[in-house]
């Protein structure tokens, strides 16, 4: 005997704050009709349509899941903005379901809300109206957490009164941090005054500083559309001093953010290893000096103490690439490159052409040999054949795809290493070492750096020594 299909009672809340009480009282009239092995109840909590798509809600994804296996009669849900905020995926959802004949009913009374129909005009409105509704939901949010945040440093929420008034414990060093942006000209002043301030207010992140520097809200003003004053806000500068700081600061401020961005991408690429353990090292942050570190704390090796700081291996590793890109024989690598493209091209066309007279013989052989239709053609061995020989030719093909990338990377490494001898400011040191550094290994006293085009290098020095800044290990 067939399972009969599922009722499937879908509700959603955007936060963990709200309540799903109402979208169940709501679907209760429905479910008490129900036998309770035909109900199947999905919950989907503090998931927001606006923020996450289809794909990051796996409760939806259960939900399609089901209905694609045939599984599901019938959808409850409150309204359309439990399913869907986004028009396209509401219209796409409707399409998968009137695809499995899956009936949809909403649980809500009044309001004047419109049940669902088969009628794509009218669902593609009333999704696009959702859309709206919930694209103005964002907006509202988001000017409340500008104007209302739950917390901001340097201040103190009364909950009752929705007012803010300065942090007695951090007032002074905010103060004195405002007092001190409007002195620094260069971007070493700016990381300097960071950097005593993030110690002095125990921030975790130096960028929140520079985000306090860009916030109207320090000056009681939203500028997001006009000049708003907040009333309820005790202000730590004035809106004057505020634009004043954005007009001659700014370009400070996005370059140091650039920088430290840029920091945090270098962590995560160096990724070096300990020489000991061969394990990946930890990197940890000093609060004290403000500086970031790569450490192995194993006991394994407790005797080979494994620490390099991010500052100095930064300089090693921009030491080894000068040293490689100088001694890289670009021409010859490219010159080998294209012999090696033509080489291989010539030889894979060459099985190509074999495989295509191959093809046409026996689809030839095929036609001319089968005087009566049969229904059962796909299954003759010299069709199978035939698509077994597409199947190699698409791999040849794609191998000389392939082959041509390498050449072009190649031809590319020795245009940006020309380019690195011509002005070492036009190459970053991220993207030479992208290219040329394989895995960097830590010792106690020593780094070993990995290389990927080894053969190229003429005359390298396969030992160096770096005479290291002795204050960063402080």
């Amino acid at each position: 005997m067939e399972k009969a299909k599922l009722h499937v009672f879908f509700r959603r809340v955007s936060t963990k704050g709200q309540d799903i009480t109402i979208q169940e009282a709501a679907d209760l009239y429905y479910r008490e009709k129900l036998q309770s092995e035909n109900i199947m109840i999905i919950n989907e909590n503090a998931i927001s349509a606006n923020k996450k798509s289809i794909n990051e809600r796996p409760e939806m994804q259960k939900l399609i899941s089901l209905i694609t296996k045939n599984k599901v009669s019938a959808l409850y849900a409150f309204d359309r903005s439990r399913l869907f905020r986004d028009h396209y995926e509401g219209m796409e959802f409707n399409d998968l379901r009137l695809a499995y004949n899956v009936k949809l009913i909403y649980t809500s009374t009044g309001n004047g809300h419109i049940q669902a129909s088969n009628d794509i005009f009218v669902e593609g409105l009333l999704n696009m109206f959702s859309d709206i509704e919930g694209k103005n939901i964002a907006r509202r949010s988001e000017e409340t957490r500008r104007r209302y945040p739950p917390q901001i440093m340097g201040y103190k929420k009364d909950k009752d009164t929705k007012t803010y008034s300065k942090d007695p414990n951090k007032k002074e060093y905010i103060d004195q941090y405002f007092t001190a942006l409007t002195y620094v000209n260069t971007i070493d002043e700016l990381r300097a005054v960071v950097k005593e301030y993030q110690k002095n207010l125990n921030c975790s992140s130096e960028l929140s500083l520079i985000n306090m520097a860009s916030n109207p809200f320090y000056a009681a003003y939203d500028l997001e559309k006009g000049t708003n004053r907040l009333s309820h806000v005790d202000p730590y500068i004035t809106l004057e001093t505020f634009n004043q700081l954005q007009e001659t600061k700014s370009e400070l401020f996005k370059t140091y953010v650039k920088q430290v961005e840029q920091q945090k991408l270098q962590v995560a690429m160096y990724a070096p290893i300990c020489g000991y353990c061969k394990k990946r090292l930890n990197y940890r942050h000093n609060k004290d000096s403000n500086q970031g570190f790569f450490t192995c704390s194993r006991k394994e090796h407790a005797k080979n103490k494994v620490k390099i700081p991010f500052s100095e291996l930064e300089k090693v590793i921009d030491f080894a690439l000068q040293e490689i890109v100088h001694k890289l024989d670009y021409k010859l690598l490219s010159l080998h490159s294209v012999k090696s493209f033509k080489k291989i091209k010539d030889q894979t066309e060459a099985e190509i052409s074999a495989i295509n007279s191959k093809i046409k013989e026996l689809t030839e052989e095929i036609v001319l040999s089968s005087r009566h239709y049969s229904e059962d053609w796909k299954n003759d061995h010299r069709y199978k054949k035939v698509n077994s020989l597409k199947m190699e030719r698409r791999k040849l093909l794609e191998e000389i795809t392939l082959k041509e990338e390498f050449l072009q990377n190649n031809k590319k490494l020795s245009g940006i290493v020309q380019s690195y001898l011509s002005d070492r400011s036009k190459v970053s040191s991220t993207l030479l070492y992208s290219l040329f550094i394989n895995q960097v290994f830590i010792y106690e006293d020593e780094v070993d750096i990995e290389v990927f085009t080894f053969n190229y290098l003429r005359d390298l020095h396969t030992e160096m020594i770096y005479v290291g800044d002795e204050s960063a290990w402080n």
